[in-house]
């Protein structure tokens, strides 16, 4: 759910946004702390004296050491410690020593003593070295946006763009295997995309590419997802032409690339191609959908311009005419032929047109439009006169196959005001009718073609209303080939004037399709969807490119979660990898839930907005809890696609309300069992309270929070042990929105606050769409938020502000402070609600990080192209990877990614627009990069690493 502020409240936050930046230089949590020093000076010893088992070494600098207890399959029994050496080594290194001793109780890291001691060994690295592993969740042919695809064909293969809103450009072979990336930019032509925003980083000071947006998602500036004050999605082309080596992205603006992913010598940004609707209709600019270059590569005819209005937006107004841009100008558009300006412009004659659909051109230089309604192909000369009309029913796209000169003719069910009826509707069939040539344009084959949504026979309401069906025809294949999106799936709403975005499941018949023409009819020869069900398991793209991810420790397997009901935010089953082989399966869940994690014995926890369950992942059976209440139906409802379960022993949730956010920030379980759990409460007392039957507040146990001055009433932390009772109420009060949470052994709590960070009054940055994240560690129920908001329930008098700089900003705080916390780590991940509403105010789109057993943060810098790795004191241990699209890097394993990798030097792993990570102990890091529509698993290893066995000491632990 989305809030819109009024525009005072943007004003107000805008202005508290605490102005100049800080100099990357002067942020010391953005420095990597360790040294590049990564050896022994002596190495690890081992003593036992009883329980205690003294482990001793010296490194030659203060680099980060890890030191962990391993069985005999290098499975970790105790993770003891690991973070960077020096004045600020987490206990329990000694602070300023290269030499340490540390000490060993003979127990696990869930407090129990150890049975055979002597069978393990202790391990002691040193440098945690990452490197690009393998791609996982990664399928060329797999849709990634909610809007249809935009097909180019060209001598080399069909360049397919997608988006909604991060953009992918993408090269295949004319027999649909990819080729490569041409968007995101690859990392070794960033130097010669010409107008690409750039901006100094405060993270390290260097000069990056900048993503712009609501969703800071793009570099490119065509479309609407680069509107920072817009939650919508935005897509940034809506129509695509390609001559020789030139590439136009036509939307809002006119977008230039080259088809090596430079920008081909020339400015990324050209002038305006979109087109006001009439002032009756709002005045609007709306996007041309079909594009078109003249052979000599000089200009770029468009047209298909057109709204919806009415009711749902069911009926579509189409401009009547064509526009015209010279590529290399930065001039705007002009009107080419027909009356495009005109609300009643419409008309039969020559130069006038009733819904022109699209454009095509010959290599004799002709300019071909389909005119919808008037049943007719009008074909012009470059001076706009007319050459000749051949008739056509319902002609929604024109084709040229570019070597034979023989014209293709699509008719399908376009939505116009010129329909009168249902029964003339209905008299539009889906047919591809191909003509000899311009020179004589006589009917050589009639084949049907089938479209989803039954575009044939539809009716004014129908969904899609047939805009969302795409065709390219493939001039330079061995066979004439005609690549088809044949429409839209399921369930829609309005999305952006350009089609519409589903919200049922039923993508196999709307992949990519290459069709041929046989027997009189269109047989496919290949199905993209056929492909990805056979390599990645799930057809549909992740809805809003919210990819949370989940690791069971017990087996290292990857689940991916999205969104698949509940408003699109719950999930009712994930995709399993194993990191291994890179095989994927569906994994089913017992009812729908908010969210997941596992604990370190393999358990895994489901949330509802009232309950927490949980079962044996591996048997499916539900493990009750001591101090649970049964329950005869749980589910995470929302939207249809639910299922529900009765539950033996579940969790109620204290406070708990259906939250109007839809997802509630994380939860974790630390290896002794606590769990750890934000809560979404109502502000208001009187929406706390249970007044009678059919009372849908309150959903969980009625809990009320003690105020104070200051503290706004988002929700709660709770803390329980590992029998389900309730230890730590409140542990961290005032605290917001947040994305991401963890817990370590000592009860101390780790967040991934929705706010930025404030550093002696500055802001971390500079970007006027900053909408960054905080990471920070505080103990429980030691540690609070102060809030200057006026809107909570005990506003803090200004005469009682802290004499210090506020800590965050935002997270509909305003401006906070965080009394005992022991660290902050900002400028990271993604958030709607980090800038106070200023940036649109949806937390749909965000961002996670997680927490690995020895308590080490990893964190996506998103905008940084970039993950960071903080141990548990606040220290930077590294940043894991480095701008790059998916072609770039060479993995260890290249299954499952693209076939030709480019090395990039360091750990190999290129990111564009990294969101959410997940951690096997210390085996792998996996990253979801929305940006490269693909999850990379990274190995971790160490630069140097020394073990010792125990098994020449007395077996004494656990007598």
């Amino acid at each position: 759910m989305r809030f819109r502020p009024s525009i005072l409240m943007v004003m107000v936050l805008f202005v508290l946004a605490h102005g100049l930046p800080i100099c990357a230089a002067e942020i010391e949590e953005f420095k990597i702390k360790r040294q590049e020093v990564f050896e022994f000076d002596e190495k690890p010893t081992v003593k036992a004296s009883g329980y205690d088992v003294h482990i001793a070494f010296k490194s030659k600098g203060n680099c980060d050491v890890t030191v962990a207890i391993e069985d005999a399959q290098g499975n970790i029994v105790r993770h003891l410690v690991s973070g960077v050496l020096g004045a600020n080594a987490p206990a329990p290194l000694e602070k300023n020593s290269l030499k340490q001793d540390l000490v060993w109780d003979s127990k696990d890291d869930q407090g129990a003593y150890v049975k055979d001691r002597a069978s393990l060994t202790v391990r002691v690295s040193l440098g945690l070295k990452p490197q690009l592993e393998r791609t996982l969740d990664w399928s060329p042919q797999k849709r990634v946006g909610m809007d249809s695809p935009i097909l180019c064909a060209a001598p080399e293969g069909m360049y397919v763009y997608e988006g909604t809103p991060i953009d992918h450009i993408r090269l295949f072979d004319h027999s649909g295997n990819y080729l490569r990336t041409v968007y995101p930019f690859p990392s070794d032509k960033l130097s010669k995309a010409t107008g690409v925003a750039t901006h100094t980083f405060p993270q390290d000071g260097k000069t990056l590419p900048l993503k712009g947006g609501f969703h800071q998602s793009t570099l490119l500036t065509s479309g609407t997802n680069t509107n920072i004050y817009s939650y919508n999605e935005g897509y940034g082309v809506n129509a695509m032409a390609i001559h020789d080596t030139k590439i136009a992205l036509l939307h809002l603006k006119l977008n230039r690339m080259a088809t090596d992913g430079s920008t081909g010598g020339m400015k990324l940004e050209g002038g305006k191609t979109s087109v006001p609707v009439w002032k009756s209709l709002g005045g609007e600019p709306l996007p041309p959908r079909s594009a078109a270059f003249s052979p000599d590569g000089k200009y770029v005819y468009h047209t298909g311009y057109f709204i919806a209005t009415g009711p749902y937006g069911f009926t579509k107004r189409w401009l009547y005419g064509v526009m015209r841009t010279e590529y290399a100008s930065d001039a705007d558009a002009q009107p080419f032929v027909g009356e495009i300006l005109k609300e009643d412009g419409f008309g039969t004659g020559e130069k006038q047109f009733r819904f022109p659909s699209s454009v095509a051109t010959d290599p004799q230089g002709r300019l071909y439009v389909s005119d919808y309604m008037n049943d007719r192909i009008q074909v012009f000369d470059a001076d706009a006169k007319l050459l000749k009309t051949i008739p056509a029913n319902k002609p929604a796209q024109v084709s040229i196959h570019q070597r034979s000169g023989e014209i293709y003719v699509f008719s399908w069910y376009l939505a116009s005001q010129f329909f009168t009826s249902n029964e003339e509707i209905k008299k539009v069939t889906p047919t591809l009718t191909r003509l000899a040539s311009f020179d004589n344009p006589k009917v050589i084959s009639t084949c049907p073609m089938t479209l989803t949504g039954n575009l044939g026979s539809g009716n004014p309401s129908e969904n899609d209303r047939g805009s969302a069906c795409r065709l390219e025809v493939d001039s330079w294949a061995e066979q004439p080939t005609i690549w088809m999106i044949p429409g839209q799936s399921g369930g829609v709403v309005m999305h952006d004037n350009r089609s519409f975005m589903t919200t049922v499941d039923n993508w196999d018949a709307t992949t990519l399709k290459i069709m041929v023409e046989k027997n009189g009819k269109l047989e496919p020869i290949r199905d993209f969807g056929k492909d990805v069900r056979e390599s990645v398991v799930r057809v549909k793209p992740p809805i809003l490119w919210r990819q949370r991810l989940n690791v069971n420790p017990k087996t290292g397997k990857l689940y991916v979660l999205e969104g698949d009901c509940a408003a699109r935010k719950g999930v009712t089953s994930m995709v399993e990898f194993d990191p291994e082989t890179g095989k994927a399966k569906i994994a089913e869940l017992p009812f729908s839930c908010e969210d997941i994690c596992f604990d370190q014995n393999g358990l895994i926890y489901l949330r509802t907005d009232s309950y927490i369950a949980r079962y044996d992942f591996e048997t499916g059976r539900e493990v009750p809890w001591d101090y649970g209440e049964e329950t005869d139906k749980l589910g995470f409802a929302g939207e249809g696609g639910e299922r529900f379960a009765p539950i033996a022993s579940g969790l109620p949730i204290p406070g708990q309300r259906s939250s109007p956010f839809w997802h509630m920030g994380g939860m974790y379980v630390a290896p002794n069992g606590h769990l750890v759990l934000p809560t979404y409460n109502p502000a208001k007392q009187a929406e706390r309270k249970i007044s009678g039957e059919g009372n849908s507040n309150i959903v969980g146990r009625p809990y009320t929070p003690k105020l104070y001055p200051g503290r706004q009433t988002w929700g709660e932390f709770h803390i329980w042990d590992k029998h389900g009772k309730l230890i730590i109420e409140d542990a961290f009060p005032g605290m917001g929105h947040l994305d991401g949470v963890g817990l370590d052994n000592q009860d101390n709590i780790y967040v991934m606050a929705a706010a930025r960070r404030i550093i002696d009054g500055k802001a971390v940055d500079d970007l006027k769409d900053d909408v960054s994240e905080t990471l920070l560690k505080v103990p429980a129920a030691k540690a609070k938020v102060i809030s200057t908001s006026e809107s909570i329930p005990v506003p803090l008098p200004k005469s009682a502000y802290l004499k210090r700089s506020a800590d965050l900003n935002g997270q509909a705080a305003e401006n906070a402070w965080v009394e005992g916390a022991n660290w902050f780590y900002g400028g990271l991940g993604f958030s709607g609600m980090s800038a106070g509403w200023a940036a649109g105010g949806c937390s749909c789109w965000n961002t996670r990080f997680c927490l690995d057993y020895f308590s080490r943060s990893i964190a996506p810098e998103t905008r940084h192209f970039s993950v960071a790795v903080v141990d548990n004191a606040g220290n930077l241990i590294l940043r894991i990877g480095q701008y790059g699209n998916v072609d770039d890097g060479k993995p260890l394993i290249a299954d499952g990614g693209p076939p030709a990798p480019r090395s990039i030097g360091g750990d190999e792993v290129g990111l564009f627009h990294p969101c959410f990570v997940a951690t096997h102990t210390d085996h792998r890091i996996f990253i979801a990069d929305a940006g490269n529509a693909r999850v990379a698993s990274v190995k971790l290893g160490y630069h140097a690493e020394e073990k010792v066995a125990l098994k020449d000491f007395p077996n004494e632990a656990g007598k």
